[in-house]
């Protein structure tokens, strides 16, 4: 019988959950946290990996726990019961989300679906209301970086509520132009999508992209969108 040391025994169970320190500190909530709580959050996570189209969860359901994407994209949102929808944010690779339920006790309060071949960490409830406790230093992490995540979305209620559509989809747009300049380039977004996260329904984003393309500012192709005069088009983020 082949006798194994300390040290194996200990890397063995360390990727027994199929989950390494690396994945860990892909989220950016995590990404500065010492060596020992990252390690405390490795024994604890799941690794999920799920096909796009995928529902994770609906709202009404009980949360399992706080989610991070290690890579693809999840669509948080709710749907009215005419069947529209509004997307609260879309969550990129590094992102969490659920993480309300998980210390109000609540049932989860959106839907979320993957939107593409997406792995995720699931870090359940039970086990991080175990490690806040012993940790108040991550509890503080937690704390901070939901509070931005609550400036988001007063800005999306403003947004909603003080801008007209044209302000929306201007604003997306040069968002999007920007995050291609910097290398981030985002998934093609159907007029559906984009009424989606905007707020509104797809017929008012096609008739805005029209209006914005027949005043010179963008010009529409084979589903491709090209920003024509940027610094007209920046005038619309104000109305």
């Amino acid at each position: 019988m082949r006798l194994l040391s300390l040290g194996v025994l200990y890397n063995l169970a360390r990727h027994m959950n199929g989950v390494t320190s690396e994945a860990v500190r892909t989220a950016h909530l995590f990404a500065s946290l010492p060596d020992e709580m990252v390690e405390n959050l490795r024994a604890i996570a799941i690794v999920l990996d799920r096909p796009g189209k995928t529902m994770l969860f609906l709202e009404g359901d009980a949360a399992q726990g706080l989610y991070v994407a290690l890579n693809g994209r999840v669509k948080i949102g709710r749907i009215a019961r005419n069947g529209r929808e509004q997307v609260v944010t879309v969550i990129g690779p590094g992102q969490y989300f659920n993480l309300v339920p998980v210390f109000d006790g609540g049932t989860c309060p959106a839907n979320a679906e993957t939107l593409d071949d997406t792995r995720l960490l699931l870090f359940p409830t039970a086990d991080l209301h175990r490690l806040v406790q012993r940790n108040p230093a991550l509890g503080l992490v937690l704390l901070k970086d939901f509070a931005g995540f609550m400036r988001k979305l007063v800005n999306l209620v403003d947004d909603l509520a003080l801008h007209s559509v044209q302000s929306r989809l201007a604003r997306m747009l040069l968002q999007m132009a920007d995050d291609a300049q910097l290398g981030s380039p985002h998934s093609q977004l159907t007029q559906a999508d984009m009424a989606a996260q905007l707020g509104t329904v797809r017929e008012m984003i096609g008739r805005t992209l029209k209006s914005f393309e027949t005043l010179g500012l963008i010009r529409l192709e084979r589903g491709l969108i090209q920003i024509i005069d940027r610094e007209k088009l920046e005038q619309y983020t104000e109305n």
